[in-house]
């Protein structure tokens, strides 16, 4: 079977976050988190993010795992946070893991999982790693078709999604093009070992 997938777990990336609960350095906020695929709730976590001091940055989560027995474990985790400076100035905050102390930009917790921790500390693979050679331009176009809100398949025609800017549009365009005349490739080289 392999590693876990990073696309299975539960994630939680600081720059979201921080837009979700409108926190800047030298403020601190409370938040909500709802996670769901197809309306269906997933799972959810209030969190307090304090950006009042680099010293002492932290993120505080609670939430609530689900034992095997159907019971809910109400849980408690304190992330610290950690600052780089950046090369025009001013610094980006990054999540310090609490497994292997690396900074982090996004935190994972598995189904089984216990904690949110980095994916090297959970030892997690993308999808798209399993794919075969073959598959893996079909797996692109398809997640890039996706995340445009549109059908997937090759050939297909997109619309550019609501409040969307026009040259953001074209730029995704012009990629999808590229993505799609990489499939045909690949069906094309395939035919022609067959």
């Amino acid at each position: 079977m392999g590693k876990r997938l990073v696309e299975d777990c539960l994630t939680l990336d600081l720059a979201w976050l921080m837009r979700l609960a409108s926190i800047r350095a030298g403020q601190a906020g409370n938040g909500e988190v709802k996670w769901t695929v197809d309306g269906e709730a997933l799972g959810s976590l209030c969190f307090r993010l304090d950006l009042r001091a680099t010293e002492t940055a932290r993120l505080i989560l609670r939430y609530a795992l689900e034992t095997p027995e159907g019971k809910r474990t109400p849980m408690r985790q304190v992330i610290a946070l950690t600052t780089l400076p950046q090369h025009l100035g001013g610094y980006r905050w990054w999540l310090r893991c609490p497994v292997t102390g690396e900074r982090a930009r996004v935190l994972y917790l598995p189904p089984d999982g216990d904690r949110f921790a980095s994916r090297k500390a959970w030892g997690l693979a993308y999808r798209v790693e399993r794919l075969k050679r073959f598959d893996r331009p079909f797996e692109k176009l398809f997640r890039a078709q996706q995340r445009l809100g549109n059908g997937q398949g090759l050939g297909l025609a997109v619309q550019r999604p609501k409040g969307m800017w026009r040259r953001t549009f074209a730029r995704h365009v012009a990629a999808l093009e590229q993505r799609d005349l990489a499939c045909v490739e690949q069906i094309t080289a395939f035919v022609k070992r067959g």
